[in-house]
This record gives C-alpha cells, structure tokens and sequence, in this order.
C-alpha cells in the first residue's frame, strides 16, 4: 500500500469519528440534555453558549498554533481528544449535577467543533508535501458515517437510555486519539519556524490588523461565508416547519434529509478531480452561484417535492464549497498562516449558523416560513456577492 493510499485512508477515518463524535453530542444535544432534566430554555441557551465559545475558540486555536513553535496540529488534535474523554467521563460520574453538567457539556460540545477546522489543516500538511491525498473523499466519508451514526443513534435510543451517548463518545474519541497518533511528522512540523523573532517584528505580524491587511480581501471572503450559511442554516434547521407548511409529514421530512445527504457524496468523491480540471475560486463561484438558486427553488416551492428538487442542489452548492474553500485557503495563505486561515473559515461558518438559527426562529414565532425564505435569499445573495468580489480569481 503507497503512503498516499494509507494516508487518505487514516484521514477518512479520522474524519469518520469526528463526524459521528459530532453527530452524537451536537446532532442529539437536546436528546440527551433532555434527559439530563434540563428545560428547552435550558438547551437553547447552553447550544447558544456553545457555538459563541467555538466561534471564540476556533480562531484563537488557529492563531496560537502559526504562532508557537512546539505547539503542532497533531498535539493540539491530540490533547482535545484526551480533554474531551475525560470531559465525558465526569458527565457520566456525575449526571445529576445540572451545573456540573452544564459546564462539562459545553466544553465538550465546543472542543468538538473546534477541531473540525485543525482537520482540514493537518491533511493539508500532507497535501502541501506533494503526496496526493484524496481530501474529497475523505470529507465525504464523513459525510456518510454522520447520516450511519444519525440512524443508528436514532434506532439505539429507542431501546437504551440517552446515558449511552458519553459513553459512545468517549469509545469515538478513543479511537480517534489512537488515529491520530500515527500520522506522520511533516516537514512543516519539523521546519517550523521559531517564535522568537525580534520583537518590534513580533509584534507587527501577530497582530489581526495585519493578518487582515497580508489577505485584504479575506475578511470579505469571511463575510460571504456568514451569509451564505445564514441560508444554508434556516433550511436544515427549519425544514420541518418548511415541509409542514407544506402538508408534509415526518416521513416526508426524513426522505428530504436524505435526498441532501446522499447527494453530498457523489459530489464530494469527485473533488478532486474537479480540483484539477478548475481553480478552487472559480469553484467556490459555481458553489456560491448555486447556493442562491437552491434558496430561490425553495422560496418557490409549492408541494413537498419541489422541495425534494431543491434539495438536489446541495451537491452542487454545499458539496462543492465545503473541499473547495479548504483548498482555497491553503492556496491562499503563506505557511506561517495556513492553520488560523482554515479555524477563519469554519469559525464564520459557525457564525453563520448562530445568525441563522436566530433570525429563523425570531421570523417563524413573529412572521411565517414565507418570510423566512425570503430572508434566506437575501441572506444567500449576499452571501454569492460578497464571494464573487472577494476570491482571488488566480487561485
């Protein structure tokens, strides 16, 4: 077996853990914090808290790794993976303290989404050495044991209490510290640069202001992102309300989903070689154009399939953008910057998502789906301009 060959297969099962990691204690939150006794209030207000610590937490994670000498992906990867067990080790030991768990859950379900971004920068530690490592494929897998998880999760708590979801996890996490422990040392890792520059320089280039002048246009590129998963957050978060407004029915909405995840991986396995027919901004451009027609379908649509049609277009907008902006931020950034340019891009996707879990519920309790769908547009439409201005077309 070639190096590249085995390497693309950790990588898929690294992100095969996290997606099912992920699908366990943020996809079942309100599953299992429900039966931890906590109201709905509860829950929304420690998911709130969640994804305002990430969004804090990604970035930060991003900056301290381009900035300090011995901290590496593969220590940091791997010393999350050790908080997060024993994390889920206390909520099993203690699982009748509200306030106890309340902290625990969050650092957990926080660490979680904040490796999601540290992933994508360790694969392309590899990618950047010349080993030609099949990210798409990789990402789809992901994709497809987030959807296995989702099912069997779904089928297990019918007959087993919520207290197996820590449990799972902590065997998830287990298995993903054991991974990521033989990946190889890269170049960049054993090149990277000391921290000890002169401080007047230090000082210049670790400050955000210049990172933000360095890609003058990245911050824009962060503002697209936003917006466009403002839209793509209102449909998966609100598509029951959607299909119900439609007279669907929950069979209807569980199909829907489907349609959308398994359209995903099609799209996913051939990145690469999209990835070398096309540039990476000219595919972000084809995603984002394709983000704003998806939304346009689903603001037009009458009947439960319409619907089902849209969904059809998550390959060819989500799908598309996810290893597409991957690719174009470790294209876009200098060495010294990789990591906390991918912790950007996903930190503004979790912003997006917290935008639009908030302006879709604050316009269903005061308005209707009608206007929330026009707001996705909107929010979709921005999201496109904002992209098509800002990627850096030789890239």
């Amino acid at each position: 077996m070639t190096k590249q060959i085995s390497l693309t297969l950790k990588y898929a099962g690294l992100q095969s853990l996290y997606w099912m990691s992920f699908c366990a204690v943020y996809g079942f939150a309100s599953v299992y914090l429900l039966a931890q006794n906590f109201e709905n209030q509860q829950i929304g207000l420690i998911l709130a808290l969640v994804n305002i610590f990430s969004v804090i937490l990604q970035p930060a994670f991003g900056f301290l790794i381009d900035k300090l000498v011995n901290l590496t992906l593969k220590r940091v990867i791997s010393s999350i993976a050790v908080i997060n067990i024993i994390l889920l080790i206390g909520l099993i030991a203690e699982p009748g303290n509200l306030l106890l768990s309340t902290v625990l859950y969050i650092g957990v379900v926080s660490l979680t989404l904040t490796v999601q971004p540290l992933l994508n920068s360790l694969i392309f530690e590899h990618i950047n050495e010349g080993l030609e490592i099949n990210y798409g494929l990789a990402r789809g897998i992901g994709s497809l044991s987030f959807a296995f998880i989702s099912f069997f999760l779904g089928r297990a708590l019918n007959d087993y209490s919520a207290a197996i979801i820590p449990i799972l996890c902590i065997v998830l996490y287990s298995l993903f510290l054991l991974l990521v422990l033989t990946f190889p040392t890269t170049e960049a890792q054993l090149t990277k640069e000391t921290v000890f520059l002169q401080q007047s320089e230090a000082k210049h280039q670790e400050s955000s202001v210049y990172f933000f002048r360095k890609y003058d246009r990245f911050i824009l590129f962060l503002m697209a992102i936003v917006f466009l998963f403002v839209f793509h957050t209102i449909i998966n978060s609100y598509l029951i309300q959607i299909m119900t407004s439609l007279g669907g029915k929950d069979s209807d909405f569980g199909l829907s989903l489907t349609i959308a995840a398994s359209v995903e991986l099609p799209a996913m396995l051939g990145f690469s070689y999209l990835a070398t027919k096309y540039k990476s901004s000219r595919l972000l451009k084809i995603s984002s154009v394709f983000f704003v027609i998806r939304s346009l379908l689903f603001l037009g649509s009458s009947t439960v399939w319409m619907i089902n049609f849209a969904q059809l277009f998550q390959a060819l907008s989500f799908a598309i953008y996810v290893p597409a902006s991957a690719y174009y931020v470790n294209q876009l950034m200098q060495t010294e910057d990789k990591v906390k340019g991918q912790a950007l891009v996903i930190g503004a996707t979790t912003l997006g998502s917290v935008f639009g879990n908030g302006l879709g519920g604050w316009l269903l309790d005061h308005t209707n789906v009608t206007m929330m769908l026009i707001a996705g547009v909107l929010g979709a439409a921005m999201g496109c301009l904002l992209l098509l201005y800002s990627v850096e077309t030789e890239i």
